[in-house]
């Protein structure tokens, strides 16, 4: 294809409805007018003298990649019409992503926490930095009854700009310095707060909107003192003691690598539950009586009381 008019002459894309929105990018569905065939399109505008060619980087890179957790792209193209659009077309999913679905159960979550870790795993051995994590590119399919996480937005080697992310909630603190470099544990402290999101419903630093925008929750993220994490107990182990770590604002001290969280939770054994055993104590008969209780009566009680009955009224009568 040449032209945009080209794909939109191919494609049909269904505006009524973004099945996702931000500054640099939607998410559109797209049909094929011939085959029928139903795809996502992400459509991403963004002017010339901006234009830092990341998205087809980002394409490009995908291409040569292949992983369960990986959402495949059937194809990417970039058209320069004034503005620089780069489509991307991608499966669609009709679960949508892992923000909608928070309401998985323990095994389910713990499922998906690896199977993330493992991606990751696979993308950092490719020599890339994914730096979207989160759990709105985390798109969610059903297989054989278990739920897989596929990533979206992932792909780019060099260093995103902080202008081109809408949301801060998942960066970490080098992210939003543009001299700081970047390497895997950069995609370990967001990987601690996608934890943190899936155990508690929560973002550590807090969800961005109208009363808590960007600037503030980078503050959280990058000032002088830790941000209190005050739901930490709500994550199982040894979940929890990943978080702590990848949530370390110096990145020499979170986990040097995926492999080493992984080595981690495959070693990690659960406490021994020991009974406690109590003393044996002469079992008393806690009852109370408000009189003591009736003795059955005998025959020989009944004939002396006719008796004594008897006497008394010869006597008085």
């Amino acid at each position: 294809m040449e032209t945009l008019k080209d794909f939109f002459d191919t494609y049909e894309i269904d505006q009524t409805e973004s099945l996702d929105q931000k500054n640099f990018g939607s998410v559109y569905k797209a049909t094929n007018k011939v085959t029928k065939e139903v795809w996502a399109a992400k459509i991403s505008e963004i002017h010339p003298n901006f234009d830092k060619e990341l998205f087809k980087e980002r394409y490009e890179q995908a291409k040569n990649l292949a992983h369960p957790n990986l959402t495949p792209y059937l194809n990417s193209y970039r058209f320069t019409e004034g503005m620089v659009t780069t489509i991307g077309l991608m499966p669609l999913f009709p679960l949508g992503n892992l923000n909608d679905q928070l309401h998985l159960d323990r095994a389910d979550k713990k499922l998906i926490a690896d199977q993330v870790l493992d991606g990751l795993y696979y993308l950092h051995a490719q020599g890339l930095v994914w730096q979207n994590l989160s759990a709105r590119h985390i798109l969610l399919e059903k297989e054989f009854g278990n739920m897989v996480p596929l990533f979206i937005n992932y792909g780019n080697k060099t260093k995103i700009p902080l202008a081109f992310f809408s949301d801060y909630e998942y960066l970490a603190p080098e992210q939003f310095e543009a001299s700081a470099s970047i390497n895997a544990q950069t995609d370990i402290w967001a990987y601690g707060v996608l934890l943190y999101k899936l155990w508690t419903g929560r973002l550590p630093f807090g969800e961005k909107s109208a009363s808590l925008p960007n600037a503030k929750i980078q503050a959280r993220i990058t000032g002088e003192e830790d941000w209190t994490l005050g739901l930490m107990e709500e994550i199982p182990q040894p979940y929890q003691k990943i978080v702590e770590k990848c949530l370390k604002k110096e990145k020499e001290a979170r986990w040097v690598n995926c492999g080493e969280i992984i080595a981690d939770i495959k070693n990690w054994v659960p406490p021994v539950q020991t009974a406690v055993i109590w003393d044996e104590e002469e079992e008393t008969d806690t009852r109370l009586y408000l009189r003591k209780p009736n003795k059955p009566i005998v025959w020989w009680q009944v004939v002396v009381l006719f008796l004594v009955a008897g006497l008394l009224g010869y006597y008085l009568g």
